[in-house]
């Protein structure tokens, strides 16, 4: 006996010291006395208050954090049924609220198999703390890990008892729970929304069962259309053998009655995902048949897409995503879900085609704040920055560039009814054609080339004014293309939709070009304010120059020679004041990789780019010829106006209906400044 407690006592000695080696090593001790602040993830709202989401502090690049990034939210106890919590302590931990965070009667199962004989306490720090460390999250498998994240868990988790309590650490263990298989979704109130539909509050002991018993592999849910029918229906039997077992283990303990117990098993549950056949009734309801629902939809949260683009303006800024606590954004929520509708193939113009990108910005002209952000990939969104479109996808800017080379001409003595011919023209060696074809044979003003979009009279234009257009696309943002040798004039230059939509509000921005940003306020865990940048504006027009390309732009739309007159106010939209003016102008690529459009009104700038971000495939015909990119900049119309209309600056005048300098003024635009 004395030889067995001796070996028990070493065994228990060195199980310690490899657990706080463990937590040393890790740097875990410090986390865990943080983790509370480390868990609770950073509170979105829009510019008017609205909840946009929440954003984890979560692992970026390569370094190892608290968790993978995954969209989540946040909910007390207090907002988790009481059914949920029930079946969850009693299925994964039933002694919680009697021991320290470690229950020595499971601790032998625990060491010998590496899992099952973890307490809750035990799992959340497995989960949180030591993800990405030893065995779990890691592609490194061993039993010597396994012993060593097991001893580490065991020294700390009577720590994370003492530090927080237990009820605290059930809410943070609820909050935390790793349904990585169900899109990449963690916490309970991922798992309700995204497998029943309802808020965690609303939970059913049925529906908390069946979660619960997912927990062990909840990549069993997924299933996709291609799933074998005899696979896909023992995925879902498999799934509700669980939650039998669920059930059960409350029943035999004595947490529920017979009348619940045979209410929930009696219940047939449809997940979202799924389409099950039941047969039979009460305790006899068995699963004949399931597969996946074709009618499902899951759409994420607005700021899960924009989550990378956050972090990395509070970086920018010097702050750290850690310390902060609460983010209200310049995105307005309504304007967002507008636009994200439209992005993914929900709004007017219908669904994309596979393989087809779409990347849509809208910015705030008042300051550059972005008030929508959307992007897709045959209808998916993606929360990797590489996949923003809108903000990544460098693209040739077409003829969208035309308004940018025409104020240029404006500080250089050109004015919306300087005339030029319309004929054959060149380009160095390279012959100049318009997408028409054909030459209308006659001179035409810059506001009628502009509403045509004349290729020949650009080039003109643009020629003898190439360094000037060259330095205000530089200061722009825009990044010139080596490889192609035709003239800039002609857009040549890239650009994502964010910085084309930012050079367009310039023109109803007074002349100013103001760089993009998300962030509006910042607050730490603590609630109180983190300093921020003032908006990045420089001019870039004298602001008579923007005026007239603003007035030019309307021209574009509203004149007898427009190429988008379908953007015209209807009658509604006067009767219902949306009347404002709007500027626009399209662009295609020769080669038919790109779609543009881009627009301003005396509030807004928008910009959408439809296309392959690799420039491999040509845009399917229908979606240049119905002018699908500019159908979708219509949305401006639809987003409450505060400035209804632009005022014209002194030393602008009207002559025969378009907005030139008064005689003798020659207005200059400032020197671009490079960003």
């Amino acid at each position: 006996m004395r030889a067995a407690l001796a070996w028990v006592g070493a065994a228990t000695v060195g199980m310690i010291a490899l657990g706080v080696a463990g937590a040393v090593g890790t740097g875990a001790l410090g986390r865990v006395w943080n983790l509370r602040a480390e868990l609770r993830p950073i509170e979105v709202v829009d510019r008017r208050g609205e909840p946009l989401g929440v954003i984890d502090h979560c692992r970026a690049g390569n370094a190892v954090n608290a968790v993978p990034c995954r969209e989540s939210l946040s909910v007390p106890l207090t907002g988790v049924s009481e059914a949920f919590l029930l079946a969850y302590v009693a299925k994964e931990d039933v002694r919680f609220f009697s021991h320290v965070g470690v229950d020595l009667g499971r601790l032998p199962r625990a060491l010998l198999s590496g899992a099952g004989g973890s307490t809750i306490t035990m799992q959340l720090l497995k989960n949180n703390v030591l993800a990405g460390h030893f065995d779990y999250d890691t592609d490194r498998r061993g039993p010597l890990l396994t012993l060593t994240r097991k001893a580490t868990e065991f020294v700390l988790a009577p720590v994370v008892t003492w530090r927080y309590g237990r009820r605290e650490v059930l809410a943070m263990s609820v909050n935390s729970l790793p349904w990585i298989g169900i899109g990449q979704r963690k916490g309970v109130y991922d798992a309700a929304r995204a497998v029943f539909g309802v808020e965690p509050a609303d939970l059913t002991l049925a529906q908390s069962a069946f979660l619960v018993g997912l927990l062990p592999a909840p990549g069993r849910y997924l299933v996709t259309d291609t799933t074998p029918p005899e696979t896909a229906t023992a995925r879902f039997r498999w799934m509700r053998t669980q939650q039998l077992v669920t059930l059960e283990i409350l029943r035999s303990r004595g947490l529920i009655g017979q009348g619940e117990y045979l209410e929930a098993v009696s219940t047939p549950l449809q997940p979202r995902l799924w389409r099950a056949e039941y047969a039979g009734s009460g305790t006899d309801l068995r699963v004949v048949q399931a597969a996946r629902n074709p009618a499902y939809t899951n759409e994420p949260e607005p700021v899960w897409a924009m989550q990378e683009l956050v972090r990395r303006e509070l970086r920018a800024a010097g702050l750290d995503p850690k310390r902060v606590g609460r983010v209200v954004l310049t995105v307005d929520a309504a304007a967002q879900a507008a636009l994200t509708r439209r992005v993914t193939g929900e709004g007017a113009t219908g669904p994309r085609p596979t393989g087809v990108a779409e990347g849509a910005a809208i910015v705030d002209v008042r300051g550059g704040g972005i008030v929508a952000l959307a992007s897709s990939t045959g209808g998916n969104q993606s929360s990797d920055a590489g996949r923003q479109w809108a903000v990544s996808a460098l693209r040739p800017v077409a003829s969208t560039v035309k308004p940018l080379l025409y104020a240029a001409a404006f500080g250089d003595g050109l004015t919306q009814l300087s005339a030029f011919p319309d004929q054959a023209t060149r380009y160095g060696s390279q012959a100049i054609r318009n997408s028409s074809g054909t030459f209308l044979g006659r001179a035409v003003t810059v506001r009628e080339a502009n509403a045509r979009s004349l290729n020949t009279v650009a080039v003109q234009v643009g020629t003898p004014r190439e360094k000037a257009l060259r330095a205000v696309l530089d200061a722009a943002g825009y990044q010139e293309d080596a490889s192609n040798r035709s003239s800039p004039s002609l857009g040549t230059y890239r650009a994502a939709p964010l910085d084309v939509a930012a050079a367009y509000a310039s023109f109803a921005g007074g002349g100013l070009l103001c760089r993009p940003h998300l962030l509006a306020e910042v607050t730490d865990t603590g609630g109180r304010p983190l300093p921020l940048p003032r908006p990045d504006c420089q001019p870039l027009w004298d602001e008579v120059v923007a005026f007239e390309a603003f007035d030019l732009l309307t021209a574009a739309v509203s004149t007898d020679a427009s190429h988008v007159p379908f953007l015209r106010p209807s009658l509604l939209q006067r009767l219902q004041g949306r009347s404002m003016p709007l500027g626009a102008k399209s662009g295609t690529t020769d080669d038919v990789n790109d779609t543009w459009c881009a627009a301003v009104t005396p509030q807004y700038a928008m910009a959408v780019w439809i296309g392959d971000p690799d420039g491999r495939q040509s845009v399917p015909v229908t979606l240049y010829r119905e002018q699908t990119a500019c159908r979708e900049v219509a949305l401006l119309r639809e987003l409450p106006h505060e400035r209804r209309n632009l005022d014209s600056p002194p030393g602008v005048t009207r002559v025969a209906g378009a907005a030139v300098p008064v005689p003798g003024l020659n207005p200059r635009n400032p020197a671009p400044v490079a960003p």
